[in-house]
């Protein structure tokens, strides 16, 4: 299979190479054993204790472990999204 050829059909607006996006976004410089952890909670519905509780357990392990933890609000679900939610 080429995957070149299968990339630039499925992708044909991106132009660079992953060389590129390597100097663009460079490796994090995070202690050994550090976790990255984020709360991605989608815009459907207000925010829960369930996700409340998960983003304290996540940020609580990336403070400890000395990683970072993000919080991204989903955007790829427009078709559902409510008002005023999250």
């Amino acid at each position: 299979m080429d995957y070149v050829k299968l990339a630039n059909l499925l992708f044909p607006h991106i132009k660079k190479n992953p060389l590129e996006y390597e100097e663009i976004y460079p490796q994090r410089t995070l202690p050994v054993g550090a976790k990255v952890t984020r709360l991605g909670p989608s815009p459907t519905g207000f925010i829960h204790l369930g996700n409340l509780y998960g983003a304290f357990v996540d940020e609580r392990l990336a403070h400890q472990s000395g990683g970072i933890f993000y919080l991204r609000i989903e955007d790829t679900d427009d078709k559902r999204q409510v008002e005023g939610a999250v």
